[in-house]
């Protein structure tokens, strides 16, 4: 929606810089000569609002939004004079309307940002939930959507049959202790959604109070698809051979594979010729700055356990005879790791480190997009604590995932298992739209110089 009234902006201002730019009504001629280089121009700038952040609504703070879209617009005008310098012809040269089109179009979209924010906005988009029974996923949940109330949630009410809880502990709303008291508590809380704990699901008392609520104006979600729309994740209590055979495909799909293929030769071939020209720059920081070598390659697991090197820059000292940072086995990298060199730092923020892998896209070791792939140790010790880890290498491995965007290192076992229930999230519900989505928040993540 907010996408949409950004789309308008843009072509409200594209006709206010016709009328100031010419000083009169623009006739039909002077709007269609522009309109098509104009419109591709301006969806351009919806998917730059988006790689910007402007569409993270739960995340971006009012006091920001003057500088995030200043930042925006003028990002937008240099690629918009880089699309007409490539795309010009004799006819369609807009300079001043490119810029009458920035400054106006972004301007309008701040003004229609401060009216979504007022008349529309999150607060009254809230989703009132009410909790039927009370589980550790459950508290996980009420603590998320407790700390971040931009998220367009909130709790009312948690029925709590089997006296899991004093209401004490949860004194942000009410708790109910009788299943009758489901229907009055969503009448007294105006509830517009119901969540369902997994063992109460199969319960003959709760489904028939749930059944009723199918005349209700009310939205039922068992609590594992609630945590996967809320977290992004899987939860690992459903982790269940029937469950993965229900829900996990990996069968053949004729266009979504046509499309990471076309994906995986445009990422080849935009990152190899990124890769060509900074390398030699690259080379000669890291040799400058520490002796080793420049390219290091390590072992890592791919699709059906098959072992394969792994190609990145040097980041890290070379402690060890064969050019890794590791004395005494392996290790987990760190935030702050002080194995990292400073070249290796700006590298990793960069993200540059990873360009040599697009050796391993060429070769088929790995994707644009999948699970991150791991350590043949690392694999090996994380198996012993997850039975279902290994479903990780149903599909290939990934360049950049659900995983990288939501999650940084990952030093620890629990980490690890949260890094599982991201990637099983991401084998379950891979599409060509949440593709399209990691790509541009990686790019998010790269031009903010997030990466670690």
């Amino acid at each position: 929606m907010v996408a949409g009234g950004d789309m308008l902006s843009f072509i409200l201002a594209f006709w206010l810089s016709l009328i100031i730019r010419y000083w009169q009504m623009p006739n039909w001629q002077k709007i269609e000569a522009h309109i098509t280089p104009m419109f591709l121009l301006f969806l351009l700038w919806i998917v730059i609002n988006f790689i910007n952040g402007l569409y993270d609504l739960g995340k971006l703070k009012k006091k920001d939004l003057p500088r995030q879209l200043a930042a925006t617009s003028l990002v937008s005008f240099i690629v918009g004079i880089v699309f007409f310098y490539v795309f010009a012809d004799d006819v369609v040269t807009p300079k001043t309307i490119l810029l009458l089109s920035t400054i106006l179009g972004y301007s309008l979209s701040g003004v229609w940002r401060l009216i979504y924010d007022k008349f529309i906005g999150l607060k009254r988009l809230h989703e009132n939930i009410i909790f039927v029974g009370y589980t550790p996923e459950s508290q996980e949940l009420i603590n998320i959507i407790q700390n971040h109330p931009e998220g367009g949630y909130k709790i009312v009410a948690l029925i709590d049959p089997e006296n899991q809880i004093k209401p004490e502990e949860l004194p942000f709303f009410d708790v109910y202790r009788s299943l009758q008291a489901i229907r009055p508590a969503i009448s007294n809380h105006k509830a517009t959604a119901v969540v369902i704990a997994t063992r109460l699901s199969k319960d003959e008392n709760v489904l028939r109070e749930l059944y009723s609520l199918l005349f209700w104006d009310v939205q039922l979600y068992d609590l594992p698809s609630f945590y996967e729309i809320i977290t992004g994740r899987i939860t690992p209590t459903i982790f269940s051979e029937a469950w993965f055979l229900e829900n996990i495909n990996t069968g053949p799909q004729p266009f979504y594979k046509t499309f990471r293929s076309i994906l995986d030769l445009a990422a080849i071939t935009l990152i190899g010729i990124i890769f060509l020209i900074t390398a030699p720059l690259i080379a000669a920081a890291i040799k400058l700055e520490s002796s080793g070598p420049i390219f290091f390659k390590q072992k890592r697991v791919g699709k059906g356990g098959k072992v394969f090197f792994l190609y990145k820059f040097r980041s890290m000292k070379a402690l060890a005879p064969d050019g890794s940072a590791e004395i005494d086995g392996w290790q987990f990298a760190k935030k702050g790791d002080l194995r990292q060199t400073l070249v290796g730092a700006i590298l990793r923020k960069l993200r540059l480190d990873e360009m040599p892998q697009c050796i391993n896209i060429i070769k088929g070791d790995i994707s644009l997009i999948g699970p991150r792939p791991e350590r043949p140790e690392i694999v090996e010790q994380l198996q012993t604590h997850m039975p279902y880890y290994s479903l990780r290498h149903a599909i290939k491995p990934g360049l950049t995932g659900w995983a990288v965007i939501h999650q940084n290192y990952t030093d620890d076992i629990e980490k690890s298992l949260q890094k599982l229930q991201y990637d099983l999230f991401y084998i379950k519900n891979r599409s060509v739209l949440l593709d399209l989505s990691i790509i541009l928040r990686t790019i998010n993540i790269v031009i903010r110089m997030m990466g670690q």
